[in-house]
């Protein structure tokens, strides 16, 4: 009888149920793949970081219960909210943002757990960094304070410069911003928004702060990946004293440290070391190698031995030369007995 027929009538009948005991995943017209078949080819298939798939998962749950334990109450969904709509303003409002996220596969709920994740892993960026006080001055010297901007978005060079020429012949921003902007986000405030420090594209923020009076229109189309802006400087930003300024100050610091992505494995790594972390399956011991220390084994002497070895060696050796002189000994007094 062939083999595959012998394995088909071991899942037949009474032995059923040890070939289905695991949980079914999903099935096709042609069979079923459990959940111990899919588990264990989670655990062998490799990416392209060289980590199974399962220990990159792995990796990840972890991490984020580490981060949700140790910052998981400073983080609101307020927070998480504010952050996304920041986010969605850069790519012309929510309704476009949102129709962005699900073009990549992903829902909102999926953008708003990974937008926790950064916050969890800021804050902890922001715990863990000691900043000198010469640090914090130069980053005050340097810092400039947000503005009150407004813009217009359009999609093609050509329509920006004919609302630059329309706004220097005396148009109405805001009604030009009801007329062209595609930034639905902004269309009701007529198209104002605060200049957030690191919060837009470098080529928005550069040509916002450019602008150095109150009414100033950009006078090119400013380029960036959402289409091209026409800025107006709505109220120009002013810088308070070092004391009044300390907590946007040292917020770019963190910045700064959040895109060093060596800091960050540093951080992260002390979180996992005081976190304990255990690994049951053997196959999945390498979920976590990015961010703990090896194991320490016990260095072999030069002569291949261990020291425990060498001192059982030493001991023995010892015993052996008693043993030797004990005999001379006996030999010797039997000597002076014949004698």
């Amino acid at each position: 009888m062939k083999k595959w027929l012998i394995a088909t009538m071991a899942c037949s009948g009474l032995l059923l149920a040890s070939c289905s005991s695991s949980p079914e995943v999903a099935s096709t017209e042609n069979g079923r793949i459990r959940q111990d078949e899919f588990y264990e080819r989670m655990k062998t298939e490799k990416t392209q970081t060289g980590q199974t798939f399962g220990e990159q998962v792995l990796q990840q749950m972890l991490l984020e219960d580490i981060l949700e334990n140790a910052y998981g109450d400073q983080v609101t969904e307020k927070d998480v909210d504010a952050e996304f709509e920041v986010e969605a303003e850069q790519y012309g409002g929510t309704e476009a943002f949102e129709e962005m996220i699900k073009s990549q596969g992903m829902s909102v709920e999926d953008l708003k757990k990974t937008i926790r994740t950064s916050l969890l892993v800021e804050t902890a960026v922001k715990e863990h960094a000691d900043f000198s006080d010469e640090e914090i001055q130069k980053a005050y010297d340097d810092y400039t304070a947000g503005s009150r901007v407004a813009h217009i978005l359009v999609e093609d060079e050509a329509t920006a410069k004919d609302i630059i020429k329309q706004l220097n012949d005396g148009a109405d921003f805001g009604e030009l911003v009801k007329e062209y902007s595609t930034d639905t986000a902004t269309v009701p405030d007529n198209g104002e928004m605060d200049l957030v420090p690191g919060k837009t594209v470098p080529e928005f923020e550069e040509a916002a702060n450019a602008l150095e009076n109150e009414g100033d229109i950009t006078q090119e189309p400013v380029k960036s990946d959402y289409g091209y802006h026409v800025i107006k400087l709505i109220k120009a930003g002013e810088k308070g004293s070092l004391e009044d300024e300390r907590d946007n100050v040292i917020d770019t610091l963190v910045e700064e440290k959040m895109a060093d992505q060596n800091y960050i494995l540093e951080v992260i790594s002390k979180l996992v070391e005081d976190a304990n972390v255990q690994i049951a399956d053997d196959d999945l011991k390498g979920a976590m190698s990015a961010y703990m220390k090896p194991e320490e084994t016990e260095a072999p002497a030069e002569d291949g031995t261990t020291e425990d070895e060498d001192a059982d060696t030493g001991d023995k050796d010892t015993s052996d030369t008693e043993d030797k002189k004990s005999d001379e000994s006996k030999e010797d007094s039997t000597e002076e007995d014949a004698e």
